[in-house]
């Protein structure tokens, strides 16, 4: 890791803590957050279904499945589809809303730690993920896991926060990331992904980086932060802050008030890059 965008002292967290901290907040924010994922990333979870080829064949994973984002909508596409999450009240709020669907023939759910994955070498054909690597401690030991579950020939999807590239930018960044969410453990720039997949021995397949538009206060809203909260506060400051130079490689921009309700104050909206990356197992 580059020491320019490397957490400062009081940021570190060892895996133990990480893990602590993500469980905290996905417990605290599994309905806000649930019914945010589940809504806005169907057209992701749908286009990196297509990345992978997902087929009525298929036996796949979902891990670090959170609320189902891709596990609702892979299991309309796969013979079979297991949903593992380390924290119960979002595998929970995932079971909930298969049951909805009336797709729990179609899914096993399991309490599990991404970077020890139940299943034995070459027992699956997919294993997908979805804003997870950026939470995790080890993500290199994440698809190397991924990688191994898969059979040879079968394939992976990850969709994820895209890091600039630029040491300065990607400190800026990582720093409004923290403070929003004290789970978030790096982003990876895109020859970081790159070099991720090659290392396990996946060949990539496909790749698609979208920009997702939103505004500021949705944006902590679905992390479960108040305009009056100190870290709301603070993270705003920093976006502003970098709106003359997109220093924080977020975008920010007001929106004129004349555009949403007279007399209102402008919105802060700001862009999310995201990447869908499908890869096969050499």
């Amino acid at each position: 890791m580059n020491s320019a965008d490397s957490p400062t002292n009081h940021e570190r967290a060892s895996d133990r803590e990480l893990k602590a901290l993500v469980r905290d907040r996905f417990t605290k924010t599994a309905e806000v957050f649930g019914d945010y994922a589940v809504v806005s990333r169907v057209a992701e979870a749908e286009s990196l279904a297509r990345l992978v080829s997902a087929g009525p064949d298929d036996l796949a994973l979902d891990l670090a499945c959170g609320p189902g984002t891709l596990a609702l909508r892979f299991a309309k596409h796969v013979r079979w589809i297991c949903a593992l999450d380390f924290t119960p009240a979002i595998l929970a709020r995932a079971r909930h809303k298969a049951a909805e669907e009336a797709l729990l023939n179609k899914f096993s759910f399991a309490i599990g730690d991404a970077q020890v994955l139940p299943f034995a070498d070459g027992s699956l054909d997919l294993a997908v993920t979805s804003y997870s690597l950026h939470h995790i401690s080890d993500p290199e030991r994440v698809v190397r896991e991924m990688a191994r579950v898969v059979k040879r020939g079968g394939r992976v999807g990850f969709i994820d926060i895209l890091a600039p590239e630029d040491p300065q930018v990607r400190a800026l960044n990582h720093r409004i990331e923290y403070i929003r969410d004290h789970s978030h453990s790096r982003s990876l720039t895109q020859p970081e992904f790159g070099a991720l997949m090659n290392d396990a021995g996946l060949r990539i397949t496909a790749t698609d980086i979208r920009e997702h538009p939103r505004t500021f206060d949705h944006w902590m809203h679905v992390a479960g932060w108040e305009p009056t909260d100190p870290e709301y506060i603070e993270a705003r400051r920093l976006m502003v802050s970098s709106i003359e130079d997109d220093g924080s490689n977020f975008h920010p921009r007001f929106q004129p008030a004349e555009v949403t309700q007279p007399g209102a104050a402008p919105d802060l909206y700001m862009i999310n890059t995201g990447i869908s990356i499908a890869a096969e197992k050499i």
